[in-house]
């Protein structure tokens, strides 16, 4: 089941990553891949909390540390598990021999595949910014999916990689944000004044 499942993967990433190639997106699918770097993402993301929600800045940015580490850390965990090759790695041999062609867009990446760490990232970010900007929750949602599919489309992961990546960033996400707001209630935190009030 589990080999029917990967060659599944390889020939959905191979239909998906020779199929979809327009030049004209080329330099728009390796910019949104940028905003699942969270080297680059979290400093934009940043600026535009303290911009758009200055009130509530201090607040914004404790809640994008704690729905992004621990996503982060079991992203880490997993791919030194499941130690899964990267397209370009698994497959050297048929493209040597010609017989399949990858398109790679940017960076040779050789490094644990599985699950993908920029979809954890954007599927995490959506999470947490549909909580502090709720009116623009379906727009942050979109940019994370473009940002999964950016992943297959450079050429750098399996579409069971950035689904895997989704999951874990999404439920996780989530799972952090209900206990941030439950012991928020709890405590009545108040992270503008950095105190903590009696119930």
């Amino acid at each position: 089941m589990l080999s029917y499942l990967l060659r599944l993967d390889t020939v959905l990433f191979l239909f998906i990553n020779d199929n979809f190639h327009f030049s004209i997106l080329n330099e728009n699918m390796r910019a949104a891949t940028f905003l699942g770097n969270g080297w680059v993402v979290y400093w934009i993301v940043l600026v535009y909390t303290y911009i758009y929600n200055r009130l509530k800045f201090k607040e914004s940015f404790y809640l994008l540390f704690l729905t992004q580490i621990t996503p982060g850390i079991l992203d880490i965990a997993i791919k030194k598990i499941v130690n899964r090759p990267r397209p370009v790695v698994a497959l050297h041999n048929l493209i040597k021999a010609g017989e399949i062609h990858i398109n790679l867009l940017g960076r040779h990446l050789t490094e644990d595949s599985f699950p993908s760490g920029h979809s954890v990232t954007a599927f995490s970010l959506a999470v947490a910014l549909s909580y502090i900007f709720p009116k623009h929750k379906k727009l942050f949602y979109i940019l994370a999916f473009i940002v999964a599919f950016s992943r297959v489309y450079d050429g750098e992961h399996y579409p069971l990689d950035v689904i895997a990546g989704g999951i874990l960033g999404y439920f996780i996400a989530k799972l952090t944000l209900t206990a941030y707001k439950k012991i928020r209630k709890f405590k009545d935190f108040n992270f503008e004044k950095n105190n903590i009030k009696k119930a």
